[in-house]
């Protein structure tokens, strides 16, 4: 099970947070809620931009796996990684989105931000029908 916390960039520049804003410390309890319910014995696999923020705030009584060592031009290996998990937890980001789509799991729960922007923008097209809205 992957779970990705974007907050890096938006958290430090207030006009990207304005429209992008960030997925809550509730949205994140909340989905691991809903798995733990359908998923047997889960393991995270936690990716973050801020993970000294994620150790902080996000409590998990699951085994927890910080993968924090993708750095630069070998970022790209955190969304490999992703598509990996059997399920995804992923935020308002594209970069989890992808991490998500790319999972050829037939049986994946993808559990997604029921809101993608903190701006008035539509985005009713974003999450596909199968993926759980929180």
């Amino acid at each position: 099970m992957s779970i990705h916390i974007r907050r890096g960039d938006i958290a430090q520049n207030p006009t990207t947070l304005a429209v992008h804003g960030l997925c809550s410390i509730d949205y994140y309890k909340n989905a691991i809620r809903y798995i733990t319910n359908i998923v047997e014995s889960p393991s995270f696999y936690i990716f973050s931009d801020d993970m000294e923020w994620v150790k902080k705030n996000l409590k998990i009584d699951h085994p927890c796996y910080f993968i924090d060592h993708n750095k630069g031009k070998d970022s790209y290996n955190d969304m490999r990684l992703m598509s990996l998990c059997k399920h995804n937890i992923i935020a308002n980001s594209t970069f989890s989105w992808w991490g998500a789509w790319l999972n050829v799991n037939k049986n994946k729960i993808v559990v997604a931000p029921n809101k993608w922007f903190e701006a008035q923008i539509n985005s009713s097209d974003i999450i596909p029908e199968t993926w759980i809205r929180l």
